[in-house]
This record gives structure tokens, C-alpha cells and sequence, in this order.
């Protein structure tokens, strides 16, 4: 039986595994091998991964709905990867590729007391873009302002 699960993963694999399963004398010897051939590049993509959630950064052309949905994605993918990503630290993260135009709503929500939550930052960051797009506030401050009046509204 031995010799057949062998042959059978021997068969299996690509060309550039094959070395691996056929260097070995049992089947489960060719598993581990696999295994461990996979846990490193898995490891690898981890890492990639993690550095590219520590350095995300809103590009000038990408509205937040697209910066969020690429953050999103990375989440995604580390969680995959056996990694959670605590919703808090999260946003923390996204709230710190903002660029300049969202300093003060960057100040205000990394301020706040208790943990954050994605949904109700990302409308007060889309409130507040949308606001500051259309003219209606005087200042910055008077469109954080309005943001966080109007997001107090929605709440149950």
C-alpha cells in the first residue's frame, strides 16, 4: 500500500516537486515533504502580505471605497493564510495610509475612545470626502463636524 500511495503522489506532482517525493522512501515521507515545500511558501506569502498591509497607502487617483476594497483584500488574504487581522488594528492601519487631506479626520478617529469599527469609519471618511467635494462647509473642521453630526443620526 505504501508503495502505490508513493507512486501515486510521485505521479502527481509537477516536475519542479519531483525531486522531493522521489528522494524519499515512503509515502508519508513524500507528504512531509510537500508539506514543508508548501508551509515555506505559504510563510513567504505571509510576510509579503503583512508588509504590504504595514505600507498600504491611499494612491491620488483611488477614491476610499477602492483603497478600503484593497485593504479589504489583504485582510482576506492573511486570514486565509491563518492570520486574523483584529478589526481595530485594522482600521488603525487603513487610517494610517490616509493622505494629507484627511489629517483631521485621521486625528479625530484615531482618538476616539473604544475600539473601532470599519463600517462607521469608512461612512465618516465618505461623508467627510463627500462633503469637502461638494463645497458646502467653510472649513475642514466644519465638515468633520457635519460628518460625525450626521453619523450620530444614523445610529439606532
Amino acid at each position: 500500500m505504501n508503495e502505490s500511495a508513493l507512486a501515486t503522489i510521485q505521479m502527481s506532482v509537477k516536475p519542479v516537486h519531483l525531486h522531493s517525493v522521489t528522494a524519499v522512501s515512503t509515502a508519508k515521507d513524500a507528504w512531509d515533504a510537500l508539506k514543508d515545500i508548501f508551509e515555506a511558501r505559504d510563510d513567504a506569502r505571509l510576510l509579503q502580505l503583512m508588509h504590504k498591509l504595514s505600507i498600504l497607502n491611499e494612491d491620488g487617483n483611488e477614491d476610499i471605497i477602492k483603497y478600503k476594497s484593497r485593504a479589504k483584500g489583504l485582510r482576506q488574504e492573511l486570514a486565509m493564510l491563518g492570520n486574523q487581522v483584529e478589526e481595530n488594528t485594522f482600521v488603525l492601519q487603513i487610517l494610517s495610509g490616509l493622505p494629507a487631506e484627511y489629517d483631521m479626520i485621521k486625528t479625530v478617529l484615531e482618538n476616539m475612545d473604544g475600539k473601532r469599527n470599519l463600517a462607521d469609519v469608512s461612512f465618516k471618511l465618505l461623508t467627510v470626502k463627500q462633503q469637502a467635494s461638494r463645497g458646502r462647509s467653510s472649513s475642514l473642521t466644519d465638515v468633520v463636524s457635519q460628518a460625525f453630526a450626521v453619523s450620530a443620526t444614523k445610529k439606532p
